[in-house]
């Protein structure tokens, strides 16, 4: 079984996101810190991303201003800080179509993509029935639909039509029906045969785990067009897999920052190290380039505090 690395790479941030999108039912009109953030995976010879966020140099610009997303930097700039270039990347897992998951997707010429085909299927059909889903398809870029269908033509995305073992200790799952209706998750197995869940969007919050201040009941997230019965199963699912909850990655999660070595460079973007295969050293641990020097070597950021 190869050892895997795993790293969250914020690429920006909002400093007000209403909690009443992190939970369903939150109606208190307070809001949190939101990341938006991808996962970088490494090992079994390969660098993988699991989603790529998105592109204000496209279409993407009006959805990012929209959504008061600050601080945002490029997959060039985020993947430097682990040492690591766009083009470097031969992997790509799609969680879903939204554009902050997948709207960056060319800046990744050399990697192969995988995403559900109900995912690219439904959003061009929900597309198509404007504006009847309006409300519930708020997140998708229709400029993004349209390049994911040109790089499935192309050949650099492959349409899976369910799970797939990708490769020895990554599997992609489903996730149908709950955030979108295509949608799919990835679980890595580490050196210690412990598994990780990439989330995608069927949690925002550790909360939605672990109950709202530790309650221990499950809650969905507040924005989705899937069925909550389905969300509230896929979140029991993911922290079953997981066996802890402190191996969810949820790439919106700004407390990841706190409960893992994490550093905060001076874009006021962090990056979570989340995993390390048996003698890989540190990428956070030095300060490397673009680092606030003001910062020790494992700056770890405090939790949200809601506001």
């Amino acid at each position: 079984m190869p050892s895997y690395s795993l790293w969250m790479l914020e690429y920006g941030h909002c400093h007000a996101q209403p909690l009443g999108c992190i939970f369903y039912g939150e109606w208190s009109g307070r809001t949190r810190e939101f990341a938006y953030s991808y996962v970088y995976v490494e090992g079994a010879g390969h660098k993988i991303l699991v989603d790529v966020g998105h592109d204000i140099r496209s279409t993407n610009k009006a959805w990012n201003d929209d959504n008061d997303i600050v601080d945002y930097q490029a997959p060039d700039a985020v993947l430097a800080k682990v040492g690591v270039r766009p083009e470097d990347i031969d992997t790509v897992v799609l969680t879903h179509a939204h554009y902050d998951h997948a709207g960056a997707a060319r800046w990744f010429p050399n990697a192969r993509f995988y995403l559900q085909r109900r995912e690219l299927e439904s959003s061009r059909w929900a597309l198509g029935q404007s504006p009847l889903y309006d409300s519930i398809i708020a997140a998708l870029d229709p400029a993004d639909v349209t390049m994911l269908e040109e790089m499935a033509r192309d050949g650099r995305l492959v349409l899976l039509d369910g799970a797939l073992q990708l490769f020895p200790g990554l599997e992609i799952r489903t996730a149908w029906d709950t955030h979108t209706q295509g949608g799919q998750y990835v679980v890595i197995t580490d050196h210690d045969d412990h598994r990780w869940v990439v989330t995608g969007d069927a949690m925002y919050s550790y909360e939605n785990a672990e109950g709202i201040d530790g309650s221990g009941r499950y809650v969905n997230i507040g924005f989705g067009g899937g069925s909550g019965w389905d969300g509230l199963r896929l979140i029991d699912e993911m922290v079953m897999t997981a066996g802890s909850t402190d191996r969810l990655v949820i790439v919106h999660e700004s407390a990841t920052f706190a409960r893992n070595p994490s550093r905060r460079y001076d874009d006021r973007l962090s990056v979570a190290e989340l995993l390390l295969a048996p003698g890989q050293p540190s990428r956070i641990g030095a300060p490397p380039a673009g680092c606030d020097p003001d910062l020790s070597p494992a700056a770890v950021l405090p939790s949200p505090e809601d506001s």
